[in-house]
């Protein structure tokens, strides 16, 4: 016994920080799983990290507990209130096929027109195209497209109240009357994603919230989506492209769906 060296207990700490680094590496990893799909399973995750669903689901407590994904029956979704990229990230992507795409809108403007504009950089440029269109009235929960267009054409600006969503220009607007104020002739709305099924889908269930309130009062509905657009997923269901008017997107969109024919009830306009 004399010549036996007992364990240190100062060296069991030095395992700990070890640990702690890797399991900060995972939950960093499944953050941006999520942001990127939308969602993930817990299978999923456990698979993918060669870790127990029970170490998953801790992960996820935890990064819901700090405000950064949603903890789910099974799994996780991207958080409310949490840009999926940040403002600056978007607006910075696909800047001139966004104005050709805006730009297609004028068709449908008239003067004195009520539209509803939905959120995404897709639309930053609208100010452009309303210049040339008095009398407008635009109600929106896109702070940019509040700002350009009240500071750069006689538009009249509605914006719906609520919270700013962090690192970004939108308005998560809160359930209230203000919801039926008004009788739109234009719905127009983008999206995050466009399954091959037809579904348009978002990642953000309040901002989700707002437009499937908005759509019932609108008389035309339009989309508008560049083409990388098609394909993706998200959580969240906004509408069936079949409920949608008139589809503005750059390419041919029908490659994109497992059926061409969901696109049978929608006008698409398609920019070369």
């Amino acid at each position: 016994m004399s010549g036996e060296t007992a364990p240190r207990v100062g060296n069991l700490p030095d395992a700990v920080p070890a640990e702690g680094s890797r399991a900060a590496e995972r939950r960093q990893a499944i953050l941006q799983a999520v942001r990127a799909n939308g969602a993930a399973s817990v299978a999923q995750l456990a698979a993918q990290f060669d870790v127990t669903y029970q170490t998953i689901r801790r992960d996820l407590r935890t990064l819901e507990h700090q405000g950064l994904l949603q903890k789910g029956f099974g799994g996780a979704f991207a958080s409310p209130g949490v840009a999926h990229h940040t403002y600056d990230e978007r607006h910075g992507t696909q800047v001139l096929v966004k104005r050709r795409l805006v730009a297609a809108l004028e068709e449908f403007l008239e003067p004195g027109a009520t539209i509803f504009v939905g959120l995404g950089t897709t639309f930053d440029s609208l100010h452009e195209v309303l210049a040339r269109h008095p009398g407008v009235l635009i109600a929106t929960p896109n702070l940019e497209v509040a700002h350009s267009c009240a500071l750069k054409t006689d538009a009249t600006v509605y914006v719906y109240g609520g919270y700013v969503r962090n690192k970004d220009s939108s308005v998560l607007t809160l359930a209230d009357e203000s919801r039926q104020r008004f009788k739109f002739d234009l719905a127009v709305i983008g999206a995050s994603a466009i399954d091959r099924d037809g579904t348009v889908q978002e990642f953000d269930p309040m901002e989700v919230d707002l437009v499937r309130s908005i759509l019932p009062h609108a008389r035309r509905v339009i989309l508008v989506a560049h083409v990388e657009k098609f394909g993706r997923r998200a959580p969240h269901v906004v509408t069936q492209l079949a409920e949608v008017d008139v589809l503005i997107t750059n390419g041919d969109p029908a490659a994109h769906f497992d059926d061409p024919a969901v696109l049978g009830h929608t006008r698409v306009i398609a920019l070369a």
